[in-house]
């Protein structure tokens, strides 16, 4: 009884959500729900849409109040219920009913990090790591929605990633037959306009069909979005980034990678001359997404009483023009450290710090640098170097 008037009194005194904070929180569920579309909120009209497609809407009124007048202990299942009518064609129950709308998706490691962070029931999403901080995922393709599918889905079909693979690439195969757009200097520009497009850079032999010069190198900078040229034409490298640098700018975005193939996986592809461009989107996407990232885990860390810090990803220009990327670890302090290009340690008593290149740190100090699950990755650390370690340090990597 006592537990139960406790509970209402908490519940009387609360601050009701507001419609923006359910919007969030709505787009977050249905990120959980394995929903790619990328859904926006219109405050002015109450409800959320899709820049790229206008007519699909979902108007907040009514979610909003069911939501609002709920006990506060039943939102998170009144919001995963919404989540799941809004996304609304379930995944078929049985692959044979499946198989023909399964596709691959590549998408960047972080939006699954995000939904980790955002819901209090994660889901394990399928994927294979395809380079660097990229990821392919299998989707259910139904008329009015795509959805990733889950290693419990899988399961459930009694069937392996690989497997759901093969099928989704056939798939995406039989529908790849449209010719590409041939741009300036030897570059070329998947038109399929499906939202596949990025996903065609894992059709290798399409890409050999093409009439580039060596090995297929390509740049992916929106799901929309593949670029395609070979590595033995310098002159396309610079067309194909500034197509990619406009692109990044436009919705459903991926990590800004120039890719080569090797003739067994895709590798990052930095060609001469195009280190400091492509440096520059890479660090100022990462940063993007450890800001994301760091307000999530705060307001989390506030919610669940965690005392640790959340170390900023800070980004700096060299006089040459190159933008780097540094955080601080300081003396005494329980901490998550982004993965930058360097590291400052820092000894408030004394004043004292040393700059050293993550590499570095990870080589002499990895034995208290505990790498974790979240995607960006952090490295949690708990104790400062010793005494001996701290001062090696700032004799080798002075305060600049």
């Amino acid at each position: 009884m006592l537990t139960e008037f406790v509970t209402r009194l908490l519940e009387r005194f609360r601050k009701p959500p507001t419609q923006q904070i359910f919007a969030e929180r709505l787009m977050a569920a249905l990120r959980a729900a394995g929903d790619t579309r990328a859904w926006t909120y219109e405050s002015e009209r109450g409800r959320l849409v899709q820049p790229d497609a206008p007519s699909n809407v979902v108007n907040l009124h009514n979610l909003f109040r069911e939501y609002a007048g709920a006990k506060p202990a039943d939102r998170h299942a009144t919001l995963k219920h919404q989540a799941s009518a809004v996304v609304g064609h379930a995944i078929p129950a049985r692959l044979a009913d499946a198989k023909a709308n399964l596709r691959p998706v590549i998408r960047s490691t972080s939006e699954r990090g995000e939904i980790h962070l955002q819901m209090a029931i994660r889901p394990e999403l399928a994927f294979r790591p395809l380079c660097e901080n990229l990821e392919i995922g299998i989707a259910y393709d139904s008329e009015f929605s795509v959805s990733r599918l889950t290693t419990t889905k899988l399961q459930e079909w009694g069937i392996t990633f690989d497997e759901a693979y093969d099928i989704a690439i056939d798939n995406l195969r039989a529908e790849s037959s449209r010719p590409w757009l041939a741009l300036q200097n030897g570059v070329f520009l998947a038109q399929f306009g499906d939202y596949y497009d990025a996903s065609r850079l894992l059709l290798t032999d399409l890409l050999y069909r093409q009439p580039i010069a060596g090995a297929p190198v390509v740049m992916a900078p929106n799901r929309a979005v593949l670029l395609l040229t070979g590595d033995r034409n310098p002159a396309g490298f610079d067309t194909m980034l500034q197509v990619a640098e406009r692109a990044f700018a436009q919705p459903r975005p991926l990590p800004p990678l120039m890719l080569r193939w090797d003739g067994a996986a895709w590798q990052r592809f930095v060609p001469e001359g195009f280190a400091t461009r492509l440096q520059q989107l890479w660090v100022s996407d990462l940063a993007g997404d450890y800001r994301d990232q760091q307000a999530l885990m705060d307001e989390a860390h506030a919610r669940d009483g965690l005392d640790v810090f959340v170390a900023q990803y800070s980004t700096y220009r060299r006089p040459t023009g190159e933008l780097f990327s540094m955080s601080v670890w300081t003396e005494g302090v329980h901490s998550l450290l982004p993965d930058t290009d360097s590291v400052m340690l820092f000894r408030p008593r004394t004043q004292q710090s040393a700059t050293v290149p993550m590499t570095e740190l990870l080589r002499l100090c990895g034995d208290l640098m505990t790498a974790t699950a979240h995607r960006p990755v952090r490295y949690e650390v708990k104790a400062f170097p010793d005494e001996a370690r701290f001062r090696a340090l700032m004799e080798k990597y002075p305060k600049p």
